[in-house]
């Protein structure tokens, strides 16, 4: 006699060898004797090999053709047909027909090692900086990169927010220059300390999810269609919609100078005593401010009140702005004191940085890439808030793509990172076949961990074919398909593909 089983399902890392010597199996309602097969139900077991699983909800297809989409877990299932009476299967006659596609599994992965190299281990929730080019992959990239998920573990089973902040000379896998943040949710010791983390490239038909992967503001067609800059830094605002976030607070001059959000901040004044600021609520210290600004009299700075001083910005922090052709680097006390002036005649557009970690101890950078280290030695410190806007003094507009604050590198030196070999991964599904009594202990074993032929994004028949030794199924007995994969991704399974007869076969008693 041959048996066709349509199975089902997935979703494991683990290699299941053997069930406990109990499993808790459900009895799903008598069926007749021929009939579309709709007898069907699924148990999940969340722990290690052997574990017992515990009976999940019953699925019954109400047709004898359908499909059924399988989520991201990490659960084994089971699959189990029901025999009414005892019942005697001939060895070398068991065929199992899967019709199941998957369009968000892994095709490759690269290694990436992170190490610190500094006298102090990074926080525990860190943002890294790594860049690549993309045109070295361009084999297992979409063509946008909306494919690329990063990971703690080589099982891809956690993964990791990241944002892509830069694509040049455009958003494409033909680039040759991209940037990206990962945040990473473990400490990375001192003293070469290192981690690896994988960054995995899904199926090409795959895009950006706004959550786990995620890009600037500026990048998609639409404004922030992508951003998911708030998942990846300790504090984020990418200025979208028509007015300010209730992140921010505004403070602005009773006449001549305004703010306006629409795809971005702008900071306009009319007049030389107009003036306008957005500032946060207070953050944890210390933490790395930064802003993308492309044009005016901007100004980046942290603070710890919202107190103005005498040259119109917030108190009790230091500041980097553009002012009259030259980048000032101010520290804001009750009084404004000039730390350093350097001339920049040309604005420098891009992310400009205020750091401030210890006393006495701040950098700062413009988006030209000119980098200053400042002195002030005997200021206090305290948890601070980030702001952006525009001071007092000049007639102009600054704009404001972005403003976020991340994590404070140890020494203010981000860890080195290095990339590995590309590797191809395997979308397979492991297979195992077991009789079980009416109880659920495990009778006798037809097949364990039969591997599948590779799983792609279109539909496609793997029939599998397993020669077990003769078995009896007792009256009440089950057999059970588990089903396990290597990769923790989605699946949908079809049912009704290509049978003759829409699956009719005597499933409740066979002889």
């Amino acid at each position: 006699m041959r048996i066709i089983f349509f199975a089902v399902l997935l979703i494991s890392i683990i290699t299941v060898v053997s069930f406990a010597s109990s499993v808790s199996i459900t009895n799903v309602r008598s069926q007749t004797k021929y009939g579309i097969l709709t007898n069907i139900y699924y148990e999940t077991i969340s722990g290690p090999s052997g574990s017992s699983p515990s009976t999940n909800t019953a699925l019954n297809p109400s047709a004898s053709n359908g499909s059924y989409s399988v989520a991201r877990g990490s659960s084994t299932y089971l699959w189990s047909p029901q025999f009414g009476s005892a019942t005697t299967l001939s060895a070398g006659n068991w065929v199992l027909g899967l019709w199941v596609a998957s369009t968000s599994y892994i095709v490759g992965y690269i290694p990436i090692t992170v190490t610190n190299n500094q006298a102090l281990a990074t926080p525990s929730t860190f943002q890294e900086k790594i860049s690549w080019n993309p045109s070295s992959y361009t084999s297992y990239e979409a063509s946008n990169l909306g494919n690329i998920r990063f990971y703690s573990d080589s099982a891809f089973t956690t993964p990791l927010y990241a944002w892509l902040e830069t694509c040049t000379p455009s958003l494409s896998n033909t680039a040759t220059s991209a940037t990206a943040w990962i945040k990473l949710t473990s400490s990375i010791a001192q003293g070469g300390g290192r981690i690896t983390i994988y960054m995995a490239f899904l199926s090409t038909a795959t895009s950006f999810d706004s959550n786990y992967w995620g890009d600037a503001p500026n990048l998609s067609g639409t404004y922030a269609a992508n951003d998911n800059g708030a998942n990846v830094f300790s504090f984020y605002d990418n200025f979208n919609g028509t007015s300010l976030s209730s992140k921010w607070t505004s403070i602005i001059s009773s006449s001549g100078a305004s703010i306006t959000v629409n795809n971005g901040l702008t900071v306009t004044s009319t007049s030389t005593s107009g003036y306008a600021f957005a500032i946060s609520a207070t953050q944890p210290f210390p933490l790395v401010a930064e802003t993308y600004t492309s044009s005016g009299n901007s100004i980046l700075g942290v603070a710890t009140t919202t107190s103005l001083n005498g040259f119109i910005a917030p108190r009790n922090g230091y500041s980097i702005d553009w002012y009259g052709g030259n980048d000032d680097i101010e520290y804001e006390g009750s009084s404004s004191t000039q730390l350093r002036s350097i001339s920049q005649p040309t604005f420098p557009t891009g992310v400009w940085q205020v750091t401030w970690s210890a006393t006495g101890s701040e950098y700062f950078a413009d988006g030209a890439g000119n980098a200053y280290t400042g002195t002030n030695s005997g200021t206090s410190i305290a948890n601070y808030r980030i702001y952006v806007g525009q001071s007092n003094g000049v007639i102009a507009s600054s704009i404001f793509r972005w403003a976020r604050m991340r994590a404070y590198p140890p020494s203010n030196v981000m860890p080195s990172f290095s990339f590995g070999s590309v590797s191809p991964a395997v979308n397979v599904l492991n297979v195992s076949i077991y009789v079980t009594n009416s109880s659920g202990t495990v009778q006798s074993t037809l097949s364990s961990n039969v591997q599948s032929s590779t799983i792609g994004s279109s539909k496609g028949q793997y029939a599998m074919s397993f020669a077990g030794i003769q078995v009896t199924v007792p009256q009440n007995g089950y057999v059970s398909i588990m089903l396990s994969a290597n990769q923790t991704t989605s699946y949908t399974v079809y049912w009704g593909q290509g049978q003759p007869t829409n699956f009719q076969i005597p499933y409740q008693v066979l002889t």
